[in-house]
């Protein structure tokens, strides 16, 4: 058997459990349609009291249109891919550590991220599964509409996606090490979430911050997802937030995939891999 084939059955076979287990626990699903009326309402309600005639001329300043609950909907979405990304890659190394299962499972002749992003595959199904019910529960709750440039949205968010798991290979790395992974994983998510324009408009910031911001990919999925699905006003144009978004993809990912072998290495040399 060679490689790819190895590769490609286990790849399966962790989806398939990622799978089960998501079908496992029914009442999730009540949760994905409770969720965004939880979370967004009280910004929906905060937002009527700013807003004069229907309309907030702050907030559309800064962003070009008032559509103040399709900004943060939207944000809302793209999160929801930010948490899994770190959460289902940074996590599952700890649950294996905790297991003890981590050193058994590497030593299967498979490659080591093919067998961590293959577990977080379904997470990404279950993810956009989930946001499309956002966005019909927000469609009734908050008159959420979108324009029907899906297509163009994937052309964005593909390459994007695979930045964040260039980050989260990251993360994953900084788990290895300290052997803790929920407060490594909520400050990264929280900062990047926030600094990226997550749920208020990058141009509030200082420049220095904008200027940081640029450097992550998560802010360039934010704002062309707005641009693209509710006409808001991007902060530089589509193409080259398209070419950025590319250029991200190449190095985050590949930074990210050089760091955890470093650190996997680093861990075998010293006897320190599955511990906890």
């Amino acid at each position: 058997m060679n490689n790819i084939s190895r590769n490609l059955i286990a790849a399966k076979a962790r989806f398939m459990v990622s799978l089960k287990l998501y079908f496992r626990y029914p009442l999730k699903m009540l949760q994905v349609f409770i969720d965004p009326i939880i979370w967004l309402a009280p910004f929906y309600f905060m937002g009527k009291i700013f807003a004069s005639d229907g309309k907030m001329s702050g907030f559309s300043s800064y962003t070009g249109n008032s559509d103040y609950m399709g900004f943060l909907v939207i944000g809302y979405m793209v999160s929801a891919y930010t948490m899994i990304t770190f959460w289902s890659l940074g996590f599952a190394l700890k649950e294996e550590m905790m297991q003890g299962v981590l050193e058994s499972n590497w030593s299967a002749p498979v490659n080591r991220i093919n067998l961590l992003i293959s577990r977080s595959l379904f997470d990404f199904v279950a993810v956009t599964f989930e946001n499309i019910i956002t966005g019909v529960v927000s469609y009734f709750a908050f008159g959420f509409t979108i324009t029907p440039n899906i297509l163009k949205l994937l052309a964005f968010l593909i390459p994007g996606i695979i930045a964040m798991l260039g980050l989260g290979l990251i993360i994953s790395s900084l788990v290895l090490l300290a052997k803790q992974a929920n407060g490594i994983i909520d400050v990264s998510s929280a900062l990047f979430s926030g600094i990226s324009g997550g749920y208020f408009p990058l141009k509030v910031m200082s420049k220095i911050f904008i200027m940081i911001a640029f450097l992550f990919p998560l802010t360039y999925i934010n704002d062309s997802s707005r641009a693209i699905l509710i006409n808001q006003l991007p902060i530089m144009p589509l193409k080259y937030e398209f070419l950025l978004t590319l250029a991200s993809m190449v190095i985050f990912f590949s930074l990210g995939s050089l760091m955890f072998y470093a650190v996997e290495r680093k861990c075998r040399e010293t006897g320190n891999l599955s511990g906890h």
